[in-house]
């Protein structure tokens, strides 16, 4: 009896240990975001935490910092360099200060339209073009999260590119959309994400350019009256992993974490196309005045963009492999 319950004690004592272990090389990666807990981003960000945790049998977990909870986009990114954060999602433009080559997502009109934007996304050309271009800045593309069609909005409608002549208009902090928008005679002014509201609402700036789930999940609805689909770009926003994470990542946790952002890039795409048909119908019951404008005088006013960017050392060969899907 005593040896079956030193047995039966050491049997318990291993199973404890090894839980422990188990729970001692389990790892937590942190990722953090500016959008709010219903946004089809984070939904297609937490379909890829899942699917880690599900690939992994729960040894490798991404726990999500959604609503601008560790910063802004720009201090997430940096520390996201620093390896104080293992990743964020940050908006497509701002990405091009961290590598230029993804400012090519942001050229105007680069998508003749929203389904080869999705093409793009799942294909393979983001991890065969960019996401390691930027190692050497210290961080990873990871995954490319749905964001839509940008258009622009203000208290009149933008019908035409002379509609935009002396007005302020918000933009990333980002070269390429400065430079758009300045072809079209408007004034850009960048602004963090987190104060555009204000920024709308003080007259700072005079309206913005977004998709239309951001004009109204962001409340810009409120401030700003005109909602005018140009759709000028439908720039994805990318998720960055510190190079510091990812180097201390096993090949096969490396291979976790890419096979699941493919779900969560799939996922965000899905909920993004339900978000805009929802947010469209708000818009529409909240008496804003829509126009679909014709674009071919947005395209004329910005095709030297394209034809520049074409000029640069390695973008003729990316540019032409977009325009091929």
């Amino acid at each position: 009896m005593k040896l079956q319950k030193t047995l039966l004690g050491l049997t318990i004592g291993a199973t404890v240990l090894a839980m422990s272990v188990a729970t001692a090389q389990a790892r937590e990666l942190r990722l953090a975001h500016g959008m709010t807990v219903d946004n089809a981003q984070h939904i297609g960000l937490q379909a890829f935490a899942d699917e880690v945790a599900k690939l992994s049998n729960g040894e490798l977990t991404v726990t999500i910092y959604p609503n601008g909870q560790l910063g802004g986009e720009r201090e997430t990114a940096e520390q996201t360099v620093t390896g104080a954060l293992d990743m964020c999602k940050i908006n497509g433009s701002l990405a091009e200060t961290f590598e230029p080559k993804y400012g090519i997502m942001s050229i105007p009109f680069m998508f003749r339209d929203y389904d080869q934007a999705k093409a793009f996304m799942l294909s393979d050309l983001p991890e065969k073009y960019f996401f390691h271009s930027s190692k050497e800045r210290g961080v990873i593309g990871l995954m490319l999260i749905a964001a839509g069609s940008r258009s622009f909005y203000a208290n009149k409608a933008i019908d035409t590119p002379d509609d935009l002549a002396g007005l302020k208009m918000r933009v990333p902090e980002s070269d390429m959309s400065m430079r758009m928008v300045r072809a079209m005679g408007g004034q850009p002014t960048p602004v963090p994400w987190s104060e555009i509201y204000s920024a709308l609402q003080q007259k700072i700036v005079d309206g913005a350019e977004n998709s239309i789930s951001s004009f109204v999940e962001q409340r810009h609805c409120e401030v700003n009256k005109y909602y005018s689909f140009d759709e000028h770009t439908m720039t994805p926003d990318v998720v960055l992993i510190s190079d510091l994470t990812w180097e201390t990542l096993s090949p096969e946790e490396q291979n976790i974490i890419k096979k699941a952002a493919k779900v969560g890039t799939q996922v965000s795409i899905t909920a993004w196309d339900e978000n805009d048909a929802k947010n469209l119908q708000k818009a529409k019951d909240m008496g804003i005045h829509l126009s679909y404008p014709d674009k071919q005088p947005f395209r004329d006013k910005t095709k030297f963009i394209l034809d520049e960017e074409m000029q640069k050392e390695g973008y003729k060969e990316i540019i032409e492999a977009i325009q091929k899907l």
